[in-house]
């Protein structure tokens, strides 16, 4: 869901300003290269962030897996494709994934589920970032528990 073609509709503080700094990075409104971002510039959401390797044959895999999201979604999934997530799951996020490769913008959604019996909400954005020959390398993705 977004405002306009550019610009997600996020309700998290703390996705609103990794946003605009994904912003920032964007020179005369081009996608920011991968190599543009300093990781020392994600620091206050590292525990929030998961960094996505878009392979040459078109697989998602795991770069980078905070170690707050490993202890609540199962474990730590760096080195690890989408591929090994339940089906339901995977299929939910490749679809994402597809969408923000593809279109080369960023996809935020909000959604509701049940981790360790209790039920959470989350709103999610993830961010592309591109090789030196203007494909997808890297999705940058972010998510908080909504109150």
């Amino acid at each position: 869901m977004t405002e306009n073609s550019n610009s997600p509709v996020l309700r998290t503080p703390d996705l609103k300003r990794l946003y605009e700094k994904w912003r920032e990075l964007c020179h005369s409104g081009a996608i920011p290269m991968a190599v543009d971002v300093d990781p020392a510039d994600l620091r206050p959401w590292l525990k929030n962030l998961a960094v996505i390797k878009v392979t040459p044959d078109g697989q998602y895999v795991y770069g980078y897996y905070s170690a707050g999201y490993a202890e609540i979604f199962d474990g730590d999934k760096v080195g690890k494709s989408i591929d090994s997530l339940p089906a339901a799951q995977r299929n939910i996020l490749l679809q994402e994934y597809e969408t923000v490769r593809q279109e080369q913008t960023p996809v935020s959604r909000t959604y509701t589920a049940l981790f360790d019996g209790e039920e959470q909400t989350w709103e999610r954005l993830v961010l592309p970032f591109l090789s030196h020959g203007g494909e997808v390398e890297k999705l940058l993705v972010a998510a908080y528990r909504v109150s």
